[in-house]
């Protein structure tokens, strides 16, 4: 083998290439680790035969990752660097996880493109479309502005890059600025679009064939009444793809959580763990923020806690606010009673516009700690311009794992730092553990502007949100 063996590592059983590069098994440890996560999955499968709760069976996920990732650490003495068969174990549990992280992707851009038009059609002559879209971005950025006020406060708290020494950083690619970027978000090839992850673009597109379907009801209204029974008939086929998939996700959070533990180690995250800390404390506060916004908005916190747990728990397990989406949908529509137009349009405009977390408290961080690593002077002057910055480069922000660093680049080439972005090296290295904090706090974003927009509209159903027994249709099957 290539791969240098620490000496507390048994040799290979298994020697060769095929062994080594495609089948991924060298040690007699991968096997245990895959038998390891066969037996969770087991577990994990009396408790769906018992009709455990959604959220319950989520939370045992949680946990059963937690716990494996964290014992395959310990047998292996928490190295500083993964070892062959941790790595190699990382791989096999990637096939549940990665495999269902695809699938849901799989489905974000007919979901986005048929919701969208499908919303547009359903307000048809009605005057509620455009505030639902105005009040509901309006919401987004707001809390992302808040979400970039708190990054800033809590990075001069935990001093974020101070006393470290920074050589001159190695420059980066250059990177367009910020307004061809917002007009690159206007598709001039809605396929590039689509298999470009330009999700704004697909909406603008979705809305146009939204709005052009209305425009042309009164001259063609046969046809366009078979249009919309067809946009109303891919919706259901495509959401109930989407929750079949979503049902068997407390499987893919053991693996998820599991190889997360296991590629990165304890060693990696206590190195950088005031920024870890940071991002964790930041999303603490800024569910109190939604939480607050909601109380303001009539709604109970608590039921809502309750109702939105099973989606939190995805959003932080799959890293990725597009994947969260078909189920941020259902939950805000069947369990807390969020009208179809607003649930539907505000979610897709919260997987990509104003992302609390990857687009708000994350690059502010980011900016403010590269700023003490350089000793620049932070004053008033410079906050703004960050805030500034930050809430308009949050808009079009594929909410997919990763981007959070495209966000941290906008940011930091807003604010003249672009050449300095290797600097901040060491925080993507454990990016994975403050990814799924980030996430999180994204998709609360979302449902706190879809539920303070609901409101605000009146039509909200509390009826169905005072329902303790409202479920998912993953819960029915």
């Amino acid at each position: 083998m290539n791969e240098p063996i620490s000496n507390a590592q048994p040799a290979a059983l298994f020697q060769g290439v095929f062994f080594e590069k495609f089948l991924a098994i060298t040690h007699y440890q991968t096997l245990v680790c895959i038998a390891l996560l066969l037996i969770c999955f087991w577990l994990m499968y009396v408790l769906q035969s018992r009709k455990a709760d959604f959220s319950i069976r989520m939370l045992a996920g949680l946990a059963a990752g937690a716990v494996l990732g964290l014992s395959i650490q310990a047998v292996a003495q928490f190295p500083a660097v993964a070892t062959v068969w941790m790595n190699e174990s990382a791989i096999w549990y990637g096939l549940v996880g990665r495999a269902f992280i695809a699938f849901i992707r799989m489905l974000v851009i007919p979901l986005i493109f048929v919701s969208i038009v499908k919303v547009i059609l359903d307000f048809s002559g009605k005057e509620d479309l455009p505030k639902i879209a105005l009040l509901g971005i309006a919401w987004l950025l707001a809390t992302t502005a808040l979400a970039c006020a708190l990054g800033i406060v809590l990075a001069n708290l935990f001093s974020l890059g101070a006393g470290v020494h920074a050589a001159d950083g190695e420059k980066m690619i250059p990177y367009t600025n910020l307004v061809d970027t917002l007009i690159r978000l206007i598709p001039n090839n809605i396929v590039s679009a689509m298999s470009g992850d330009n999700i704004v673009g697909l909406v603008i597109f979705s809305a146009l064939v939204g709005i052009a379907a209305n425009r042309m009801e009164q001259k063609n209204l046969q046809t366009i009444t078979v249009f919309k029974q067809l946009m109303a008939g891919l919706y259901k086929i495509v959401m109930s793809i989407a929750m079949l998939i979503i049902k068997y996700m407390p499987y893919a959070v053991i693996a998820l959580l599991a190889r997360t533990i296991i590629s990165n180690g304890v060693p990696a995250i206590i190195e950088v763990s005031s920024f870890v800390a940071a991002v964790y404390v930041a999303t603490a506060v800024m569910l109190l923020v939604h939480l607050l916004i909601i109380a303001v908005h009539g709604v109970s916190p608590v039921k809502y806690v309750n109702k939105a747990l099973g989606t939190w728990l995805l959003a932080f397990t799959s890293r990725s606010s597009v994947g969260t989406l078909p189920m941020t949908i259902s939950t805000l529509t069947k369990r807390m009673g969020v009208n179809d137009g607003t649930a539907n349009l505000v979610g897709s405009l919260g997987s990509t516009i104003g992302m609390n977390g990857c687009a708000g408290f994350f690059p502010a961080m980011v900016v403010v700690m590269v700023a003490h690593m350089l000793a620049l002077p932070l004053d008033l002057q410079f906050y703004l311009m960050l805030l500034i910055v930050v809430t308009i480069g949050s808009i079009g922000i594929a909410g997919i794992p990763g981007t959070a660093t495209v966000a941290a680049t906008i940011a930091l080439t807003g604010m003249g730092l672009g050449e300095h972005f290797a600097l901040i090296g060491m925080v993507l290295a454990i990016d994975p553990i403050i990814d799924m904090a980030r996430t999180l706090t994204n998709v609360s974003g979302t449902m706190t502007a879809a539920i303070a927009t609901d409101r605000e509209l009146g039509s909200m159903d509390m009826a169905v949100f005072n329902n303790p027994h409202a479920a998912l249709d993953t819960e029915e099957l």
